[in-house]
This record gives C-alpha cells, sequence and structure tokens, in this order.
C-alpha cells in the first residue's frame, strides 16, 4: 500500500512539473492531496468494499477544479466500477463514455473504459431463411400454461424496396400482434406495428436514417413525430438484432430501442452471459443466453448457438416462452391443419395458423384458434360429440344457436341484437346454417359477429368470427372459405 502511495505521488509530480513548471507551491500540494484521496478511496473501494463511501469519496474528486486529466480519468474509471458493482449501468456507461470522450490521451484509462463499454454492434449476418416460423408456449414458474404465440419472418417489398418482415400472433391474454419491417441489406428499422386488443393499433413509420419515427395511434386517430440524436431500432427487431451478434462470451453492446405505443426510445444493453448446451425442442444443443438491461428491469433470451440462432426460450418478468417447433411456411399454398382426435382436417391460408385453445380439450370436445397473424378478426373452431348434448330435445341447429347465442352475448357484451340467418346450406353430408350478430350501429370497438353451425350423426362443429369493425368485406369470405375447407375424414 505505502509502496503505491509513493508512487503515486512521483506520478503526480511528474505530470504537474510536464505542463506547468515553477508553479505555486499551492497548485502542487493540491494535486498531491488529491493524488492521495484518490489512494484512499480505492482503499475504501477495495479494501473495505465499502462501496457507498468509495463512490462518495470519488464524487469529491471529481467535483474539484483543479484535476490533473490522469487523476480525473483514474477515478471516472473507478467511480464507473463502483456504480457497476452497485448495479447502477446506466450511470456508469455514462461515466465510461464521458471518460473515452473527455481524456483521449489517457490511453491506459482509455483502454479500460472502452474493454467495459458495449462494442459498437453493426448487423450483418441473416441466420434466418426466408419463411420462418417459431412456435412457443409461454409457462408459468410452475410450469402452468398461461398462452402461446408464433412467429414468422418471410421477405417482403415495399415501395421498390427489398426488406425482412417479422410479424408475431399472440395469444397470451387476449390477443395481441405486433409486425417489424427492415432493411435487407443495412437491418435499419423501416415500420413497425403493435395492436393490443383493447388499445388499437399503432403503426411507426421510420426515417431511412433511423433518426426520427412517424407513429399513428389508431385509438385516437393521432399522430406524433418524434426525433432522436443517433438511429433507432424497433422494439420488435430487438430480437433479430440479439440473432446477429458475435457469439462471444461476455460480449456486450447497446442500442438505442423506441417504443412506439410509450413514444419513449430506450438505451438497452445486450450482453452474452452464458454460453452452454442445453435440452431444446430441437434437440440438445449449444445455446447462447442475452441478457437485456433496459435500466429498470432485465429480461433474457436463449439462442441455439448454430447457423440458425433460433430463439429457444424467453425470459420476461415471472414467465418463460419456449419454443415447440420450428418449420418453414410455404406463401404459395394453404395450410392444412388437421385434427386427428376428432379425424376433421381445415385449410388456412398459408399465413395464418391453428392454435390450440386455452379452453381444455379432451376427448369429447376439441377446440382451436384460426389465428390471423395481425389480428384482423378473432377467429375459432369447435368439435363436439353429439352424445354431449344435453338438453331434452333432440340436438339440432337451432337448439345449438339458441345455445350459442347466450355465449355470444356474454362474449361480447355490446351484442345485443337477436342473431340474423344468413343461410341454410348442406356441406359434406353435414346439415348447417350461416348467422350474424350483428354490432350496434357506429361502434368503433365491436365489429359483426359471424356463427357458423354444422351437424353431423356423431359430431356436431361451431366456427365463429368477430371481425374488426369495417374489415368485414374482406374477412369475411376468407373466414367462410375455411368453413367450407372442412373435411370431416382424415
Amino acid at each position: 500500500m505505502r509502496t503505491t502511495v509513493i508512487f503515486r505521488l512521483v506520478a503526480s509530480w511528474g505530470a504537474l512539473t510536464g505542463y506547468a513548471w515553477g508553479a505555486a507551491n499551492e497548485g502542487d500540494s493540491v494535486s498531491l492531496k488529491l493524488s492521495d484521496e484518490l489512494e484512499q478511496a480505492i482503499y475504501l473501494h477495495e479494501g473495505e468494499a465499502d462501496l457507498g463511501k468509495a463512490a462518495q469519496a470519488y464524487r469529491g474528486i471529481l467535483e474539484e477544479s483543479e484535476l490533473v486529466d490522469s487523476i480525473a480519468a483514474e477515478t471516472s474509471y473507478r467511480l464507473a466500477m463502483v456504480y457497476l458493482d452497485q448495479g447502477k449501468q446506466a450511470l456508469a456507461m455514462k461515466l465510461l463514455s464521458d471518460l473515452v470522450e473527455n481524456y483521449p490521451e489517457e490511453s491506459q484509462w482509455v483502454a479500460e473504459a472502452e474493454a467495459v463499454l458495449p462494442k459498437k454492434f453493426v448487423p450483418e449476418i441473416t441466420p434466418w431463411e426466408d419463411g420462418e416460423r417459431t412456435y412457443y408456449d409461454w409457462l408459468m414458474p410452475t410450469g402452468d400454461l398461461v398462452g402461446r404465440s408464433f412467429s414468422t419472418i418471410y421477405s417482403y417489398e415495399w415501395e421498390g424496396r427489398e426488406l425482412w418482415r417479422k410479424e408475431t400472433r399472440f395469444v397470451l391474454n387476449g390477443h395481441r400482434s405486433t409486425a417489424v419491417e427492415f432493411d435487407k441489406k443495412t437491418f435499419n428499422t423501416a415500420y413497425g406495428r403493435m395492436n393490443l386488443e383493447k388499445m388499437g393499433n399503432c403503426r411507426a413509420w421510420y426515417a431511412e436514417d433511423g433518426r426520427s419515427v412517424n407513429v399513428e395511434y389508431s385509438k385516437t386517430g393521432k399522430s406524433s413525430s418524434f426525433d432522436f440524436n443517433q438511429r433507432v431500432y424497433d422494439n420488435e427487431q430487438a430480437v433479430d438484432l440479439m440473432r446477429q451478434i458475435p457469439i462471444e462470451l461476455g460480449y456486450r453492446m447497446a442500442k438505442k430501442i423506441f417504443v412506439s405505443f410509450s413514444g419513449m426510445p430506450i438505451d438497452i444493453t445486450f450482453e452474452i452471459k452464458s454460453i452452454e448446451e442445453l435440452d431444446t425442442a430441437l434437440g440438445h444443443l449449444e445455446c447462447y443466453e442475452v441478457e437485456i438491461d433496459m435500466q429498470v428491469q432485465k429480461q433474457s433470451v436463449i439462442f441455439t448457438a448454430d447457423e440458425r440462432r433460433i430463439p429457444v426460450i424467453y425470459k420476461v418478468g415471472g414467465v418463460e416462452a419456449h419454443l415447440t417447433k420450428v418449420e418453414t411456411v410455404n406463401f404459395d399454398a394453404p395450410r392444412l391443419y388437421e385434427n386427428e382426435k376428432h379425424g376433421f382436417s381445415l385449410e388456412v391460408p398459408a399465413a395464418w395458423s391453428v392454435i390450440p385453445h386455452d379452453k381444455a380439450s379432451d376427448e369429447s370436445d376439441q377446440v382451436v384458434w384460426l389465428a390471423e397473424p395481425m389480428v384482423r378478426g378473432v377467429y375459432m373452431a369447435a368439435s363436439e360429440l353429439n352424445t354431449d348434448w344435453k338438453k331434452e330435445e333432440p340436438i339440432s341447429i337451432d337448439g345449438m344457436l339458441a345455445e350459442m347465442t347466450g355465449k355470444v352475448r356474454r362474449q361480447f357484451s355490446e351484442i345485443k341484437s337477436d342473431p340474423v340467418e344468413l343461410k341454410r346450406f348442406e356441406l359434406g353430408g353435414l346439415e348447417a346454417g350461416a348467422f350474424l350478430f350483428e354490432a350496434p350501429e357506429g361502434s368503433q370497438t365491436q365489429g359483426d359477429v359471424y356463427l357458423y353451425i354444422l351437424l353431423g350423426e356423431e359430431k356436431h362443429y361451431v366456427f365463429q368470427g368477430a371481425m374488426p369493425p369495417g374489415d368485414t368485406d374482406e374477412m369475411l369470405p376468407i373466414f367462410e372459405k375455411i368453413v367450407m375447407s372442412l373435411k370431416t375424414e382424415l
């Protein structure tokens, strides 16, 4: 300890004489005093591990007006290390950034700071393939299932610009969706969209330099513009950026991420915390975990460490999303869904998917969501054994309609009207009827609800579609085509 003090006194003296030979004894003594104070602060930090007193001592040194650059740079670095030990990531990074900018000649401390600061990451690689779709189960710490989601990324062209578009559909505490589009070459965000069901749509258009964004809110009909001092990326692109970073333990980068609903840019640090082998839905694979530090909270995502870099686990608050499967979507053909338990099949558009309903299905009752990717309506299909019909009168289209009317009114509180019969028809030997529950005139939140009931000898089927106001003309033909694709034998 004493040897270190003597060395600091000599170094401080050399620094003083180098720029002010013959300076007043008062100036010399101030610098020597600060050098000794720095030594005492280091002891508080490293010797006694008293972070509070060490931080106070370092800050006191930095408040001095006659600081030598070498002492200022070292003190800044050491105070930043205290902040990191205290979990004050943002304060530490600010100090280190200022050190690099303000004291470029202090090469030792600049190098130390740059070793801690996030790397200047520029996305370059494309680990995903066109049409990649990933499915997730969302679980509580108890293992209880609370929801599901799927994401699809595919090539997209807009006004001559080649983009990647990623859509994510959630059946988790309701129906939500997000989308993001980014340039295929630069990976700069071009567009973002969020649909939170109760809050409506939020769309964001980004300038090519990423320093401004225009946001429109469907709920209020208002729009806002935001400007930034550096490039921002849309919140929904963060996972894709993490798929592109170098897989090196301890690698850290920082990006400014924009959340359109809040209108807030957030400085987020991403750091690879571990690289280890894990059991995943894709097999036993080497994986890397990225910690996401948002200053107020931390999350993490685990990816496979192979060429695909598939996200296999999301850790968000107290909930985890686990990958269940990966597939490649063929957008040139409809998707075939087969229910083996009840022996029926459906065809849905390629962009859609069929997700098990949160209502528990069993041998007598099968329920699924027909998930349109951007929540342009909420659609479901159910198959039930006729032996489960508990009414005294025999099962019939009219009897099922009466039962479903009560369910529709309970589910959609704005709907008070009686169902309107649209048509009766036959489909593949099934007696069928189509019915409409009209939304209140002028409603901005409740659209029309369509019901298709099909009755066979052993099973009956119910299709329900609730369409957003103004979307019926486009979505009804798609929904009816799904209904008409029903096959009752596999």
